[in-house]
């Protein structure tokens, strides 16, 4: 795909236009490269191919990436903001404060982000190297910036919100018993046995997801470019509806019943397998686009 190609699929996803509109521009990019057929049937068919596929992928990419580019631009907001810069950060949280990080790579540099539970009211951020923490406040927000290097946060229970986005690294949950929105460009995340609802979307990279009985809440997970991995542990109870586009679905675990299904292969897929037994089991989405979702239940640690 070319890279003007990959800019239209990129303006849909984030609502500069919409599917419609990228027909209009796939279409006129297809009409200025030279093609070895130039016969009416072979461009009606080209035709046919670009409507079909904006028609599947539009509302999908919309869904699916749209809060990524967001996360892109919010991230400006932020930067442009006159931060302190610290070695580290050792800091006691108020009581219902939200936590927000963001990274974006240096050129040439490497970033990532590792969160864990605290276990006192306090804060705290450090690097791996040299590199300085970009941190101040927002009105009711703790911002902390970084641009190289891996940023290991510690979250104590007192925050209300974690907010992370990285642009250019992966980013990984440990423990971390707070509602958490994760998003990245250019790398995957992974999140283990979260102790309330999360959202975690990639463009670029793969998730993988482990749950345990302290997890509750409603919640999802979208990625652009990779597949899904999910682990369930301790008999916890969870109805998770899974979609891919370019992937296969596959469920395992004795403890599972497949409520319902469709597609089947390296197309379109749907799947909704219930885990447990209770009545009105909290819910797991996760959609995929270029990847296939596993999804194994009842693992002993």
């Amino acid at each position: 795909m070319t890279n003007e190609r990959e800019r239209v699929l990129e303006m849909v996803a984030d609502g500069t236009i919409t599917a419609a509109e990228g027909v209009k521009l796939l279409d006129a990019l297809g009409s200025t490269t030279k093609r070895p057929d130039t016969s009416k049937t072979f461009r009606k068919k080209r035709v046919i191919e670009t409507r079909a596929m904006i028609s599947e992928l539009g509302p999908m990419l919309q869904a699916t990436m749209g809060d990524v580019f967001k996360g892109r631009k919010s991230f400006e907001n932020y930067e442009s903001r006159n931060l302190d810069e610290v070695q580290s950060v050792s800091e006691e949280i108020e009581q219902g404060r939200e936590l927000v990080i963001h990274g974006s790579a240096d050129r040439g540099k490497r970033i990532s982000v590792s969160l864990s539970r605290s276990e006192d009211s306090v804060l705290r951020a450090s690097l791996d190297n040299d590199d300085v923490i970009e941190t101040g406040n927002k009105d009711n927000k703790k911002i902390l910036i970084w641009r190289s290097g891996n940023l290991k946060v510690q979250v104590p229970d007192c925050v209300a919100f974690v907010s992370v986005f990285s642009k250019g690294g992966g980013i990984s949950s440990s423990n971390v018993n707070v509602p958490c929105e994760l998003k990245t460009m250019g790398g995957g995340i992974e999140i283990s046995k979260p102790g309330d609802r999360f959202s975690i979307k990639t463009m670029g990279g793969g998730l993988d997801i482990t749950l345990d009985k302290s997890w509750k809440g409603n919640s999802k997970a979208k990625t652009m470019g990779g597949g899904i991995s999910i682990q369930i542990i301790e008999d916890v109870s969870v109805l998770v509806s899974a979609s891919t586009l370019g992937g296969s679905i596959n469920v395992t675990g004795e403890n599972s019943e497949i409520i319902s299904e469709s597609g089947h292969g390296h197309g379109k897929s749907k799947v909704k397998v219930l885990f447990g037994s209770d009545d009105e089991p909290p819910q797991l989405s996760v959609v995929s686009m270029g990847g296939g979702i596993e999804i194994q239940g009842e693992l002993n640690e």
